[in-house]
């Protein structure tokens, strides 16, 4: 008995992806014997199989197939073994006839359990939307690509060219960036290699190490920035979004700022966005964080004003030094990045740019400046902005960068290490000889931070800001060694965050602490003697200085505050002097090399 022919009766496909809905039209318009398309894979027969039973409302047999689909006998009943074996297909024996498999469930599952940040940020990209009155972004990373899931547009803001379901290249926005800049170092890796396959040979070791600190800049801000994104064409901010394994299972992006002023409402942005990313992974399962610094102490705690001598919005503001020699405070914005040069004879503030992240930047006695980066310690002349690596002690741990540092009285300096998301207990406490020769000293630290001695140098004094604790050491200033670890002051959790410090020529530690509006300053024996107000929140490092010793310098922050805080403390990131009657600092040391 002659077979009828069997025509293919599709579901309707208005919400079906539009490469479906072509890929089902093709399969709908073929003719019964056609042949397979010219150099189709296997992957291309076994999708159109797929297509063909998932646009069918009735299990279909061998033989109906074999006439929809155009595929040679044996080369059909190749595919549909192998999708059978391997779950997307079912075969009915009783009836003969195929139909979709469980492990499509499977896989479904796997697909929306992704889309569960899209659920779980619902709420916030709203919020979002209405209180910043700009489009905000939500996406994921596949590979080497950023693909929209969620956008909430603003009311009256120009049309963008995102919108979901887009796929956008991860170098080339902020979205991509923000995720990137957390991956794991293998998955960064073959990221990089990705970016940078199709590129010219010599082109490919410039670009990769351009990304690598992009996305250095990037985890050490805690968001990333872009101008002219592939998302809208402006400049976006953006941050991660992470899973319960502090892995970037998104990131959410205000889109489309205007260029010029935009990056200054990048920046005060980053604050009500990190938020949000932090609500959206608790609603995800996840732990909801506080970025707000404290609000400023209702009454100063101390008569003594804090003058502003350097008026700057820097993002980090930090590593404050004097030099006697050339009667200036150097000091660095680590997020911007560059170093300061601040004359008070003169009043005049100089910044010269770099090229990466510096997180001091102390003087030579032969010359120039010494200066942390993620790429090593460099020699830098700042005149002809030259540079040299001196030594590099974190040169196999590339997700680490340096931190504070500070030389002795015998010109040697001593530097912290941090991972570059503060991730725990991966930071380190170095020595650096004059002759490049290096000790790591002690280990085990989270956010590496202020360093100091005792006047009689016979105590050292190194903070780990993660745990709120300065430790005490045993100092022998001939041998450069250390010994007999101890805390020496510890805040509690609500008291701030201990940053940078100085010692004066009392034996007294002076102390910012970041997020409490305050420096401290402590006796010899870690008692509290004073409390002093500062007009920012996020005072990071201070030194003494000036002719007589009699300056009291202190860097300060404006990184992810809310434009809210901006307003509240408008000088956040400026530099301010005190005086104090009565105290002196001691001479800070040139690194001797």
């Amino acid at each position: 008995m002659p077979t009828k022919p069997y025509r293919v009766k599709l579901e309707s496909t208005r919400a079906r992806p539009a490469a479906v809905r072509a890929a089902n039209a093709a399969i709908a318009a073929k003719r019964p014997g056609e042949a397979a398309p010219s150099g189709a894979g296997v992957l291309e027969k076994a999708m159109a199989l797929l297509n063909i039973v998932s646009g069918n409302r009735v299990p279909m047999t061998f033989t109906e197939l074999l006439r929809v689909a155009g595929l040679p006998r044996a080369s059909l009943h190749r595919t549909l073994f192998t999708l059978t074996r391997e779950g997307l297909l079912r075969h009915d024996p009783y009836n003969k006839t195929f139909k979709l498999g469980l492990r499509l469930l499977e896989l479904a599952h796997e697909v929306w359990s992704d889309f569960d940040l899209r659920l779980a940020a619902q709420d916030e990209l709203t919020a979002l939307r209405d209180s910043l009155g700009r489009t905000i972004l939500l996406a994921t990373l596949d590979r080497h690509k950023v693909v929209l899931i969620a956008r909430e547009e603003a009311g009256r803001q120009v049309h963008l060219a995102s919108h979901t379901g887009q796929v956008l290249p991860v170098d080339g926005c902020a979205l991509g960036q923000a995720m990137a800049a957390y991956l794991e170092p293998q998955r960064q890796r073959r990221l990089l290699d990705d970016i940078v396959r199709l590129l010219p040979v010599p082109e490919q070791d410039a670009r990769r190490l351009a990304t690598q600190a992009g996305w250095d800049l990037t985890r050490a801000r805690g968001y990333a920035i872009v101008a002219g994104d592939a998302a809208g064409g402006g400049l976006s901010v953006a941050v991660p979004v992470f899973d319960i394994e502090g892995h970037p299972a998104g990131a959410v992006a205000v889109a489309d700022l205007p260029a010029g002023e935009g990056e200054a409402q990048a920046h005060a942005m980053s604050a009500p966005l990190m938020l949000a990313a932090r609500r959206i992974a608790h609603n995800a399962g996840g732990e909801a964080m506080s970025l707000s610094p404290q609000a400023p102490p209702a009454t100063a705690t101390s008569a003594v004003r804090a003058d502003c001598v350097v008026e700057h919005r820097a993002l980090l503001g930090e590593g404050p030094v004097w030099s006697t020699r050339d009667a200036a405070l150097y000091w660095v914005d680590i997020l911007t990045p560059a170093v300061h040069c601040y004359r008070p004879d003169t009043g005049t503030n100089t910044e010269t740019k770099l090229g990466a992240m510096a997180s001091i930047a102390i003087p030579k006695a032969s010359g120039g400046l010494l200066l942390a980066t993620p790429g090593g310690l460099l020699g830098f002349d700042v005149e002809t902005r030259q540079s040299s690596v001196f030594v590099h002690p974190e040169a196999d741990r590339p997700s680490n960068r340096y931190n504070d540092g500070k030389c002795d009285r015998m010109g040697r300096l001593w530097i912290g290490s941090m991972d570059m998301g503060a991730a725990p207990n991966r930071g380190h406490l170095y020595r650096v000889d004059p002759d490049g020769r290096w000790k790591k000293m002690d280990s085990g630290f989270t956010v590496s931070n202020g360093l100091g001695w005792s006047p009689d140098n016979r105590r050292m004094y190194f903070t780990d800001s993660f745990r709120r604790t300065v430790y005490q050491y045993d100092f022998d200033l001939r041998s450069g060694e250390i010994t007999n670890r101890r805390p020496f002051i510890m805040l509690g959790p609500n008291e701030g965050t201990p940053d940078g410090l100085t010692v004066d020529d009392q034996g007294c530690l002076w102390m910012a602490v970041w997020d409490a509006w305050c420096l401290v300053r402590f006796s010899p024996e870690g008692q509290e003697m004073q409390r002093i107000s500062v007009p920012v929140p996020r005072p990071t490092s201070c030194c003494f200085g000036g002719s007589n010793l009699d300056t009291l310098f202190v860097t300060s922050a404006s990184v992810r505050l809310s434009q809210e805080t901006l307003d509240t403390a408008p000088l956040s990131g400026s530099v301010f002097a005190m005086r104090f009657p009565g105290v002196r600092g001691l001479p800070e040391t040139m690194f001797s090399g």
